[in-house]
């Protein structure tokens, strides 16, 4: 294979109480056909042995591989927070982040890389195509919105190497530019869940440069039965109490990235939500979950904001 860069690369995946399709992801990232240079493995306090059952299999022999058990399970945005913590006080030039359930294409980083290659440009992030285990379109991200000198969107600059132009991505194999990190910090890991991505992605974007979805590379995401998120299809009380997370994230990225028309419209989508899901299963705990979720934005927004501009040092 040719040589396509001149940079480390880096491995980000974070893990918790998924052992076995930790296994197929380690597995896949392990025979791409462009080797990594590390593993970051982040385990969000899993309880399930994960720890004991990668010793047994062998994975925590391999230099390759550094395993860091977080003393608490802090979702996915401290798991990613931590890795790319890590990963940023490394050599690294690009950092490759993923859940333990995306199962990369064995020539997905090579995919990425020469896209990288041929778009020439600085970039902030090379995101992967994303499939369900049927096939089916998972995480799409929002294609851009800019538009060139003449007026016209320009998406589609590089489409002649399969890049797409991108708004934002979430955590499922993307190639983040270390120079990003560097420059813009880490993702806020007190979003503890859902939207701590988009946020990432668009500051990124916003103050390092743009980003591009890459048709080439692909990556599996096991999700069986995914649907998009929604507060009244929920029927477990543990799950619904996660939505104040979303709905104090969500408002939190609208403001601050989208603009006010935006905000306005998702947060009396939010005020409609607190009131038709009382039809519905647990419909008081969803109720005081959004309520709890529009609090949460009200008091913690400017706490937020401060980090994401840097003025709260780490």
């Amino acid at each position: 294979m040719k040589q396509i860069s001149n940079s480390q690369i880096t491995a980000v995946v974070v893990t918790y109480n998924r052992k076995e399709l930790l296994t197929e992801c380690l597995d896949a990232i392990l025979s791409q056909t462009y080797a990594v240079d590390r593993i970051l493995l982040i385990d969000n306090a899993s309880t399930d042995g994960t720890e004991e059952f990668l010793t047994e299999k062998g994975y925590l022999k391999q230099d390759v591989i550094r395993y860091i058990l977080l003393k608490s399970n802090t979702g996915g945005a401290g798991g990613f927070y931590e890795g790319l913590r890590l990963a940023r006080d490394t050599d690294c030039g690009w950092v490759w982040v993923m859940d333990d359930d995306a199962i990369p294409a064995p020539d997905c980083l090579e995919r990425l890389l020469e896209a990288r290659q041929n778009i020439g440009e600085k970039v902030s992030f090379l995101a992967s195509s994303v499939f369900g285990p049927e096939g089916e379109f998972l995480n799409v991200p929002r294609i851009s919105q800019t538009k060139g000198s003449n007026g016209y969107r320009d998406w589609y600059q590089h489409l002649e190497h399969a890049a797409v132009k991108l708004e934002d991505a979430t955590f499922v194999s993307l190639l983040i530019n270390s120079k990003a990190i560097q420059k813009c910090g880490l993702p806020c890991k007190d979003y503890f869940i859902w939207g701590d991505d988009s946020e990432y992605t668009m500051r990124i974007i916003r103050h390092y440069g743009p980003a591009y979805l890459i048709g080439t590379s692909k990556v599996c995401h096991k999700r069986y039965a995914a649907r998009s998120l929604s507060i009244y299809e929920e029927d477990k009380p543990d799950r619904i109490r996660m939505y104040r997370y979303f709905y104090r994230n969500i408002l939190i990225n609208k403001i601050l990235y989208l603009g006010r028309q935006e905000f306005l419209q998702f947060f009396r989508y939010t005020i409609k939500d607190s009131i038709l899901c009382l039809r519905t299963s647990h419909g008081m705990l969803k109720s005081r979950v959004i309520l709890s979720g529009m609090w949460g934005f009200l008091t913690e927004r400017k706490r937020f904001q401060q980090y994401i501009k840097g003025e709260i040092k780490e």
